[in-house]
């Protein structure tokens, strides 16, 4: 008489291993995916994010560039002054409203190490000066360009002055860097009429 086995045998056991260990393998593998993607899509979302929110302050700017309080005071449209295609910006504007341009009212952009800088105290047309802050994060983005160029609009016999703004940034995906390019056309509000 025969005995009814009770177990596996070790051939059995071996197989279901086998089969677990892929089974895990392909689980594990899928979970690292997810989190690459997600840390890729991250990474993307903050670029945009990082643009998107320098594009807005500079945009802001550009339109405060040239005001006063005294309309007879033209030095805030004069120190408006950039290089068309370069990485300088440099403006002025009455932020203290008493019609007279300080030194602290003499401000910049500009493409420095990999960020966007600004400033206060711009005190040259080749935007050098003091007090450059960085106002992008080299640890979120890589900034590569920053492009201001001439775009005036002809309307009859006016020309309203707009510029082109540029930037470009990028970030480090693996096995490639992703690149985001943003353009916004900003009217100068407070040009000189003459």
């Amino acid at each position: 008489m025969m005995k009814k086995q009770h177990g596996l045998t070790l051939i059995e056991m071996m197989i279901a291993m086998i089969i677990g260990i892929i089974i895990s393998g392909a689980v594990i593998t899928i979970f690292i995916s997810n989190i690459k993607s997600a840390t890729d899509t991250m990474k993307m979302t903050r670029l945009n994010q990082e643009l998107r929110g320098v594009m807005t302050l500079i945009s802001d700017e550009i339109k405060r560039a040239g005001y006063s309080s005294d309309a007879t005071n033209s030095a805030f449209n004069d120190a408006f002054n950039f290089d068309s295609g370069s990485s300088c910006l440099r403006y002025s504007y009455d932020e203290d409203g008493d019609g007279t341009q300080g030194a602290d009212e003499q401000f910049g952009f500009h493409l420095n190490n990999s960020a966007i800088e600004w400033t206060n105290r711009v005190t040259s047309d080749t935007c050098a000066g003091t007090g450059w802050q960085d106002i992008t994060d080299t640890a979120i983005a890589t900034m590569t360009a920053f492009i201001i160029t001439d775009a005036p609009i002809g309307v009859g016999t006016i020309n309203i002055n707009h510029l082109n703004v540029t930037l470009t940034g990028q970030v480090d995906l693996t096995p490639n860097d992703a690149v985001r390019t943003i353009t916004e056309i900003v009217r100068v509000r407070n040009e000189d009429a003459s």
